[in-house]
């Protein structure tokens, strides 16, 4: 499989609300996969540099096929603000909307955890690695269903019997 690395970011002009120095607080690359797209990202994702984020996303939606997955690798962010998390969510509304399936490689402890308080992981699907997430499936072998992460037991209502 063949694999290629580009920098992102540079292509365009910033938008008038993103600092000029964003930059030197996020940064990312893309790497393709067959069809694939992998947005590999560093630094840190919080109000400052928010704007960037939409920006570097963007671009990395723009860069895929129709029919190709979009995996956002985040082992490479120090900080990432639940605002980012959201951001990326209405990433992936837009992505299905095109045909595209946006997941997230991350701290299998950490972002699913935040992915799944926020109530968006119907939205982001969480895998601990980039070839988990291309193969569509849960590192400890467990399904993925209908979308949701599997790190924390299923709430169930009060008027569902128990198993």
């Amino acid at each position: 499989m063949s694999t290629a690395l580009h920098g992102l970011g540079s292509s365009l002009p910033p938008p008038a609300d993103e600092p000029e120095d964003a930059h030197l607080f996020l940064s990312a690359s893309i790497e393709r996969r067959g069809s694939a797209v992998v947005i590999h990202v560093r630094g840190e994702v919080d109000a400052y540099t928010l704007p960037t984020w939409r920006r570097l996303l963007s671009e990395a939606v723009a860069s895929v096929t129709a029919t190709g997955p979009l995996v956002v690798e985040t082992s490479g962010l120090l900080f990432m603000a639940c605002r980012s998390l959201v951001v990326l969510a209405d990433e992936s509304e837009r992505c299905r909307r095109r045909g595209i399936r946006l997941s997230v490689v991350g701290s299998w402890s950490v972002v699913t955890r935040v992915v799944t308080v926020i109530e968006l992981d119907a939205l982001l699907p969480v895998y601990a690695s980039v070839e988990d997430a291309l193969a569509e499936s849960v590192p400890d072998g467990r399904p993925h269903v209908a979308g949701r992460c599997n790190a924390v037991a299923p709430v169930r209502h009060r008027s569902e019997p128990s198993a």
